[in-house]
């Protein structure tokens, strides 16, 4: 196979745009940087979606499903996963569960949260197909380190996912 064709699969598989082939575990290098996001700053994360639900909703996150490959310098950025998956998800619990409606309604259905990257169910854009409440799951598929100032769009996505189905 020639070099130029190689190098444009390997390329289509890292972007994930090949279906049926899959990407390799994450580096030692990338598990190290997960491991340090989730003790440096999930754990701060954690509390904040906590909070704003006002219980301990289990969050299920895919480390490896968001750890894209290359990237483990950028992790522990704000940028990356904080101000795309779980500020969102905090200011829009808060909002939600502002008022008694709403937090009743939140700690009755919400039964948990799960984060992924799946990148053939992802886009930057539309946040609302992307945010999904199912049986008192949420499931969220944003991808990581996209258009990281978009915190509100993200939040009002959940939000309305949030509303609708509860």
């Amino acid at each position: 196979m020639p070099s130029s064709i190689r190098s444009l699969l390997f390329s289509a598989l890292l972007a994930g745009g090949i279906v049926g082939l899959s990407i390799a575990e994450p580096s030692s290098a990338e598990r190290e940087a997960i491991t340090a996001y989730q003790q440096k700053v999930f754990v701060d994360q954690l509390h904040d979606i906590h909070k704003s639900a006002g219980f301990a909703v289990p969050v299920e996150v895919d480390w490896e499903s968001i750890a894209l490959p290359g990237q483990s310098a950028n992790y522990d950025t704000d940028d990356y996963w904080t101000n795309v998956y779980f500020v969102p998800l905090a200011e829009a619990l808060e909002m939600l569960t502002s008022y008694d409606q709403g937090k009743q309604a939140v700690q009755g259905k919400l039964k948990r949260i799960v984060v992924r990257y799946d990148a053939n169910h992802a886009s930057t854009g539309n946040y609302r197909s992307k945010v999904v409440l199912e049986s008192g799951v949420l499931n969220i598929n944003f991808k990581p380190a996209s258009s990281s100032e978009e915190i509100e769009e993200r939040t009002e996505a959940i939000q309305s996912a949030l509303e609708t189905a509860l």
